[in-house]
């Protein structure tokens, strides 16, 4: 076997065995997760996964680059190999980002040109509050139904505060058993009985 191949062999297995500490440094730093009360994010692999993409392309190019330029010499074929491998792993990520939120964009595209038809389906005429505005227990709704079908619904109110953040008030307890078969050009009043979420807001 020629040395350049038996340092390339050894530097590839330096790396290999380097995943070893790469994974329980990703658990020590990841482990825990992170977020708020009401979500947790999950970064445990990050570290580590990068690590092994990073080594395969590395091994990947390095062993091209050793059977086509032997004399190039071990080292100095790995240290532009890392580099090259480094660069290919941001351009790849960026890459599929754009395609991804590109696809995404696309399929929500789509998803709303198949609902435009069922846009003005349900017309809504007018709402209120039962009995009153200040002590409501339910929200009644004037609708005109414009294709026949099932109706069924539920609402949810939401009060925003000046830093933006939205804090649910109330929903609706419509169950299934409140579904109603529609005709084309029905006009009815449907009923939401109220939930309140927050104690004391009754407006």
């Amino acid at each position: 076997m020629k040395s350049v191949w038996r340092k390339h062999l050894i530097i590839c297995l330096v790396l290999g065995l380097l995943a070893i500490p790469v994974y329980f440094l990703d658990r020590a730093l990841l482990g825990g997760g992170g977020g708020g009360n009401w979500i947790t994010l999950d970064f445990r692999g990050l570290i580590f996964w990068t690590y092994i993409t990073l080594v395969a392309v590395h091994v990947t190019l390095s062993s091209v680059a050793v059977l086509l330029f032997p004399k190039a010499g071990a080292l100095r074929i790995h240290l532009g190999s890392m580099v090259l491998s480094v660069i290919l792993l941001v351009t790849g990520v960026a890459v599929y980002g754009k395609v991804r939120r590109r696809a995404m964009s696309n399929e929500h595209r789509a998803l709303m040109e198949s609902r435009r038809p069922l846009m003005n389906v349900i017309e809504l005429k007018e709402w209120w509050y039962v009995p009153d505005e200040s002590h409501p227990t339910e929200i009644r709704v004037s609708v005109v139904i414009h294709q026949p079908g099932r109706f069924a619904g539920n609402l949810t109110g939401e009060q925003t505060d000046s830093s933006g953040s939205s804090t649910t008030i109330f929903q609706s307890t419509n169950g299934p058993e409140s579904q109603r078969q529609v005709r084309s050009g029905e006009a009815f009043t449907y009923p939401f009985p109220l939930k309140f979420l927050t104690p004391g807001a009754r407006r």
